[in-house]
C-alpha cells in the first residue's frame, strides 16, 4: 500500500512476490513534472502525482486509491521540495476516473485524471507553461528499464527515487525498485525523460512491501479517459474503497 491513509494508517510486511535485485531507493533531484499530491486542508502531502501533456496543458495524474476520504481542497505542488513550491500551488479543480474504478475499484483502472487550476501567483497560465511540456503515455513491456521518482508521505521533505526492469506478477505491471513507501503511490515509471508506462498502484493499491510495486494498465481507457479531462467536462467523486489485502 503505497497511500497514506488520513483516517487509518496500516502498517504490513509481507513478502508477496519474489524479485530480482534494483537499486535502494535514495534522495534525487525535484523534477519540475512530479509532485507532491496534498489530500485536504493540510500540509502533509498523502501521494505523488505527475503532470500529463495535453491540450489544456491542465493535466495531472495520480492512483485513484489516493482519493479515497477525500475532503476539502486538493493541491499540487510541481517539484516539491523542503515545503518549496518553485512552480506555484495547483488546486486541482476535476477529478476524472474510470468506469472500472468508480464501479469495482478494477485494480488495472486505478488511476485518476486531475485537471488543475494555477493559484494567483501563476494565474492565467497553464501548468505545462510553467513547468513544460508533461510526460506523454506510453504502453507497458516486461524487461523495460525504468526509474520511479515519488515523494514518501510527510512534510518538509525531498523526493526519493530508484530503479528497476518491470515484468509481470499477479496479473499487474510488477517493479522491484526499493524504497517505495506509502505516499509514493501515484509516482510515474518513467522511461527516460518524457515518458511514463506505468505509476505506483493497482494490485494491493501498489504493493505490500517497498521493495515491489505494480501498476495499472496503461492502455486505451486511459487515453481515453485524458481526453474526457481535456475536454472539461463534469468530474467524477470517488469511491470509498477498502485496504489493501496484505
Amino acid at each position: 500500500m503505497r497511500h497514506m491513509m488520513i483516517f487509518v494508517v496500516v502498517i504490513v510486511a509481507s513478502a508477496l512476490i519474489g524479485g530480482a535485485a534494483s537499486s535502494t531507493s535514495i534522495d534525487v533531484h525535484a523534477n519540475r513534472k512530479i509532485g507532491a499530491l496534498f489530500v485536504g486542508d493540510t500540509d502533509r502531502h498523502t501521494c505523488t502525482a505527475e503532470s500529463v501533456h495535453s491540450r489544456s496543458g491542465d493535466l495531472v495524474l495520480t492512483a485513484a486509491h489516493c482519493l479515497t476520504g477525500a475532503t476539502g481542497p486538493i493541491t499540487y505542488v510541481p517539484a516539491y521540495r523542503a515545503s518549496q513550491a518553485p512552480f506555484g500551488r495547483w488546486t486541482v479543480t476535476s477529478v476524472y476516473l474510470d468506469p472500472g474504478w468508480l464501479t469495482g475499484q478494477d485494480v488495472n483502472r486505478d488511476y485518476a485524471v486531475l485537471r488543475v487550476r494555477a493559484d494567483p501567483q501563476t494565474a492565467h497560465r497553464t501548468l505545462e507553461s510553467v513547468t513544460g511540456r508533461g510526460f506523454g503515455i506510453g504502453s507497458f513491456g516486461i524487461g523495460t528499464a525504468i526509474r520511479v521518482v515519488g515523494y514518501g508521505a510527510g512534510s518538509g521533505d525531498t523526493p526519493i527515487g530508484c530503479r528497476g526492469r518491470t515484468r509481470e506478477a499477479r496479473n499487474s505491471p510488477t517493479v522491484t525498485c526499493r524504497g517505495l513507501v506509502d505516499g509514493t503511490s501515484g509516482s510515474p515509471w518513467m522511461t527516460g525523460r518524457a515518458t511514463t508506462i506505468g505509476l505506483v498502484g493497482g494490485y494491493n493499491q501498489g504493493g505490500c512491501v517497498s521493495f515491489i510495486s505494480h501498476s495499472p494498465v496503461f492502455d486505451a481507457d486511459l487515453t481515453a479517459l485524458m481526453a474526457r479531462a481535456d475536454a472539461g467536462g463534469p468530474g467524477d467523486t470517488a469511491p470509498p474503497t477498502g485496504a489493501a489485502v496484505c
